[in-house]
């Protein structure tokens, strides 16, 4: 059956994805104004606890991988989007800073086991040589409805203003309620596990399989540049440059209609490399990009908009090939049917960046070109973690079978496969 089979198939866990995806674009762009017009913190004060709610969350990504592994896959996607639908449910009732980070680590938490489930989830319905082309449809998926997600938070705060944050709220707890539904009926097939529970992988076998955290460390560091068309260019471009506001418009909107339009087509031009050629070619691609944003301010006033935009183009298509690659890539060196460690410790490649960059960004654009410069030297430190991916000697061979051992693959056999 083609990969396009597959994907019809599965349309009740697509629907899923996409529903509960869509819950987040509702919500999430106005989670902070929410705590800020509704419930009346201090911004400063509401931004505090929201980040110490999310950091404090990464202290469950070993136990994330630990469930996947007892319960499946499914099921902790079930469980994950019930914690979310609670999570968005208490903060309705965030009536003291200390609730609002107990909150946001309940929302943030259930997101660390999905980021593990999810992955693990796709490598049981998809062909090793299929794991891009899945990865690449959900990235569509994820970003169209997340963009109509967030069209539809505008035109509820519009609409409605501070009663309108609480739909949103509202809407997204029940989208993820019925995301939980709709995953119900899906059929998961049943994974080829080790025989034995001593053969079982863990957190710290993740941590020691260096081609593993490489990759892991090259992607979380690449990671940073995604934040720089949302969070670093509308208040660059507006505050620091005097462009018109419409620009940050301009610019995300570009992003997203690049991603939802190019995403497969992308995958397609690019099926026929090898997966460290393209993650080689996003990290140079990437580079580029933050060499164009240093020279945005030294270009007349009138190019400073659309060069802002090339520079969102860039980077919108250097992440269309990355991610999709690197999760594939991420998968492929997890053991088979035994994945959940290794993906609870791979998505800190977007976590990672998305708990901390904004903050970072925003004291970095106190000196733009020291920011750019401190993006431009993650970018070179990617790479480098990339070249280390190769390990020093192949694994030993299992004389008997003829094989490597069970999650030991050697990274170049892995960079071979498209």
């Amino acid at each position: 059956m083609t990969g396009a089979g597959r994907f019809r198939r599965q349309r009740r866990l697509f629907l899923s994805v996409a529903i509960d995806t869509f819950g987040s674009g509702v919500f999430l762009p106005l989670s902070l104004l929410y705590f800020v017009t509704v419930q009346h913190f201090p911004a400063a004060a509401a931004g505090t606890a929201v980040t110490v709610g999310s950091l404090a969350s990464f202290a469950v990504v070993p136990l994330c991988g630990r469930l996947v592994q007892a319960l499946g896959p499914k099921s902790c996607l079930l469980v994950s989007n019930l914690l979310t639908a609670l999570g968005f449910v208490l903060f309705f009732a965030a009536g003291h800073l200390a609730t609002v980070a107990a909150a946001t680590f309940v929302v943030t938490a259930a997101d660390r086991l999905y980021g593990a489930a999810w992955p693990t989830l796709v490598a049981r319905f998809a062909q090793p040589e299929e794991l891009t082309d899945w990865f690449s449809a959900v990235t569509v998926l994820k970003t169209t409805s997340l963009g109509v997600g967030t069209l539809g938070a505008t035109a509820l705060m519009a609409l409605a203003g501070g009663q309108g944050l609480q739909i949103a709220l509202a809407l997204n707890s029940a989208s993820s309620l019925f995301a939980a539904v709709l995953l119900l009926g899906v059929t998961v097939p049943a994974a080829d596990r080790p025989a034995h529970r001593a053969a079982r992988s863990n957190t710290r076998a993740a941590l020691g399989d260096r081609p593993f955290l490489s990759l892991v460390a090259s992607q979380t560091l690449l990671s940073a540049a995604w934040l720089i068309p949302t969070v670093a260019f509308p208040v660059y471009l507006v505050e620091t440059l005097h462009q018109p506001a419409y620009w940050p418009t301009v610019v995300v909107a570009v992003r997203y209609a690049t991603a939802t339009t190019l995403q497969m087509r992308i995958s397609r031009r690019l099926s026929g490399w090898s997966r460290s050629r393209v993650l080689r070619l996003s990290i140079g691609a990437v580079g580029g990009a933050i060499a164009l944003t240093a020279t945005i301010a030294t270009v007349p006033h009138a190019l400073q908009g659309p060069l802002a935009v090339l520079v969102a183009v860039v980077l919108a298509l250097a992440e269309l090939a990355s991610k999709p690659t690197a999760a594939a890539a991420a998968v492929g060196m997890a053991p088979k049917g035994d994945e959940g460690p290794y993906m609870s410790l791979f998505q800190l490649t977007w976590t990672v960046s998305y708990a901390v960059g904004p903050a970072v960004i925003g004291v970095g654009l106190q000196n733009p070109p020291l920011l750019w410069t401190a993006l431009a030297l993650c970018v070179a430190a990617s790479a480098l973690a990339h070249r280390l991916r190769t390990p020093l000697r192949r694994p030993p061979v299992d004389a008997a079978a003829g094989q490597l051992p069970q999650g030991g693959r050697d990274v170049r056999e892995e960079a071979e496969v498209p």
